[in-house]
């Protein structure tokens, strides 16, 4: 039986991976669904497991960057309620939990394609290039959140069939581009309501604002333009029967991309943006919308 001490300490661990931020995770299972295999048992057994996988690295990389950022955590309005700076763990337990997590996710990515143990190694190793020494250069700390989020969808592409799709690895990589943006600009908007003028542990300063936004707004359009190209592609006319009923998910993006930024230069976004997206309704509605066109496409319905 564990005693209250043990419990609390497990579930300080628990919390030290952060859990919550799995849902990224579920990024693995886009080329799934984009190339249309979810009828394949083999391609849902190994997203699976690749989700893990990445679930397991994911969480061993966030103890390692609170390891790195703990006295800056210390100083921070919500950071510091982190177990690590807090005090509920000792940086004993993250040495010892780091490397064992690390150590299951690629034994597991052993049973998966090559290719996808290959993906997952440098994922991770560019996450500890980002904790050690990118989180504090101005732009390539966002590019490399960028890489990181798409790296989750190549991975994804290795463990199914005929899975790769230079049009999906770019619409991605902008869009989340926009978003790593988003989220420097949020914390910037935070930051300034405590009568502070940068962010703490990273390069970015209030009058970055200005550039923050025009570079989001860019790559957010850009992303968009980018599926313009694919619904014309010849990718497009293999997957779906009705490749031009994908118009509609334009104006979904669109709208739905400024009014992440609307929120965010209104200070309403103080959090990942990605987590903001999973508890925002309205974001929720533009998924259904988008994957009910998407469906529409495929089967070549026209709606009267």
């Amino acid at each position: 039986m564990l005693n209250k001490k043990n419990k609390i300490i497990i579930k300080a661990c628990f919390k030290a991976g952060r859990p919550y931020h799995a849902v990224k995770n579920f990024l693995l299972f886009i080329p799934l669904f984009v190339g249309h295999q979810y009828f394949n048992a083999i391609a849902i057994r190994n997203a699976f497991l690749g989700f893990v996988v990445f679930c397991l690295l994911a969480s061993s990389a966030y103890l390692i960057n609170d390891l790195v950022d703990l006295e800056k955590d210390k100083l921070h309005v919500k950071k510091k309620k982190r177990p690590f700076a807090s005090g509920e763990l000792t940086k004993k337990v993250g040495y010892i939990l780091a490397p064992i997590l690390t150590f299951f996710g690629l034994s597991i990515s052993i049973c998966l394609p090559f290719n996808f143990l290959i993906i997952a190694i440098i994922y991770y190793g560019l996450t500890l290039i980002y904790s050690f020494f990118i989180k504090q250069i101005k732009w390539l700390d966002s590019i490399l959140l960028a890489i990181l989020y798409s790296m989750r969808i190549f991975a994804g592409m290795t463990l199914i069939k005929n899975g790769f799709s230079f049009w999906l690895i770019f619409f991605i990589l902008c869009l989340f581009f926009s978003l790593a943006l988003l989220k420097r600009y949020a914390e910037l908007t935070l930051m300034q309501a405590e009568n502070k003028f940068s962010i703490l542990g990273r390069a970015y300063h209030f009058n970055d604002r200005g550039h923050l936004t025009l570079l989001g707004y860019l790559s957010g359009y850009i992303s968009i333009l980018i599926f313009i190209f694919y619904i014309y592609s010849a990718k497009a006319q293999i997957f779906y029967k009705s490749p031009l009923l994908l118009w509609p998910i334009c104006p979904c993006l669109f709208i739905w991309l400024n009014r992440m930024w609307y929120f965010a230069q209104k200070g309403k976004i103080q959090d990942d943006p990605v987590m903001f997206t999973i508890r925002d309704p309205f974001s929720w509605f533009f998924l259904i919308l988008i994957v009910i066109v998407a469906i529409l496409a495929t089967q070549g319905i026209f709606l009267l």
